[in-house]
């Protein structure tokens, strides 16, 4: 299993050196798409989760049998894809393996699902990327963009694209097209909940390196807005907010 620093490395040398990649992550809502009417039945998940008929809390509502089948895709051509160690819940780990078991796939590399989150808050991430080409893709892409430049001196970044749920794929992938065409990038960080797993092997069908980063904007956003540098902020982002509870 590979470990921040590793990610980082691997990223960066491939996106340096115009290699294709993608790195995707699953939690607890990419497993229950991977799973709803295969693993599990739709009457058990509409009895465990609070979450399914709100788009807000990953960027798609359940059931939808043709979104559960792109990212079936997604997974299988990932090159590193990230995934709950725990335990304690069902629906971490335990739910995950199900789900490989029974779409009989085997990642090539691994990594811990929350790495985003330590990798946001790791000043050698920021020092690593400040000048390669970057495409920021997601609903805060436009506000991730203005603090990497202002506080972190970002100079490479050629754009940024919206993908606020499922719907909005398609234009996503076409804007992705044209800014690539227009100013070829490197890496496409991508914070789009589950709709950016697609976005991350689009990245990859264009010959980049597409990284599924989630949170990781929301850290230096919410370091940004409490005056602080991203591996000087100890608390919780507040992505969470406005998401239902159970």
């Amino acid at each position: 299993m590979l470990g921040t620093w590793d990610l980082i490395k691997d990223w960066h040398r491939m996106a340096v050196n115009g290699e294709a990649h993608a790195s995707i992550r699953f939690g607890d809502a990419s497993n229950t798409i991977l799973a709803h009417e295969t693993v599990l039945t739709m009457d058990f998940i509409k009895s465990h989760y609070g979450w399914i008929s709100d788009p807000t809390y990953c960027g798609i509502t359940l059931p939808n049998a043709n979104a559960r089948e792109i990212i079936v895709h997604c997974l299988r051509q990932a090159d590193y894809v990230g995934y709950l160690t725990q335990t304690d819940h069902w629906y971490f780990k335990p739910l995950f393996d199900m789900c490989l078991q029974y779409y009989k796939v085997e990642p090539k590399e691994t990594f811990y699902a929350f790495e985003n989150n330590y990798i946001a808050r790791f000043k050698p991430f920021y020092d690593t990327f400040r000048t390669l080409p970057i495409l920021l893709c997601g609903s805060k892409s436009v506000q991730y963009k203005e603090v990497l430049e202002r506080r972190y001196k970002f100079t490479g970044i050629v754009g940024t694209i919206d993908c606020p749920n499922w719907s909005g794929i398609n234009k996503a992938t076409k804007d992705m097209e044209a800014i690539y065409k227009a100013t070829p990038w490197r890496l496409a960080l991508v914070c789009a909940g589950a709709p950016g797993k697609v976005l991350a092997i689009k990245a990859k069908d264009l010959g980049t390196v597409g990284v599924d980063f989630g949170s990781g904007a929301d850290v230096a956003i919410q370091a940004d807005k409490d005056g602080s540098f991203a591996w000087d902020y100890k608390g919780f982002p507040d992505y969470w907010a406005g998401r239902p509870k159970k």
